[in-house]
């Protein structure tokens, strides 16, 4: 019995939620992210051999630093009308001076990961 995968992805986490449609009208993908009550604006989307990864930039703080976002959630087969799921977002914090990366004290990346959790459905496009 062959499975249909899902094309509508629906995740929140510690400060992030997001939609994800893999297949739209257009024929692309439409991503909505939010992390910490920021929109995420133009979030790239890929399917990879890690699953589908959403990429993007979530601040940037001349002179102080920048956030960018990396999410990854596994592709889904659906076996019923709504698959749970898990995944990860990892949040990268560079440091910044407007001097060079000299002028900054300490470590210039800072990471952390977050755990995400949704459902994966499939939806007429």
């Amino acid at each position: 019995m062959a499975f249909d995968p899902a094309n509508h992805y629906v995740l929140i986490g510690k400060g992030i939620d997001a939609v994800v449609d893999t297949a739209s009208v257009s024929g692309s993908a439409v991503v909505s992210l939010n992390v910490d009550g920021q929109q995420v604006v133009d979030p790239s989307f890929a399917s990879t051999q890690h699953g589908l990864v959403i990429e993007g930039t979530v601040e940037v703080v001349p002179d102080s630093h920048s956030i960018d976002i990396c999410l990854t959630i596994p592709e889904v087969n659906q076996s019923e009308e709504y698959v749970t799921f898990t995944g990860f977002a990892a949040l990268t914090n560079a440091l910044t001076s407007i001097g060079g990366p000299g002028l900054v004290r300490g470590a210039l990346y800072l990471y952390e990961i977050r755990p995400v959790a949704g459902t994966a459905s499939r939806v007429a496009s």
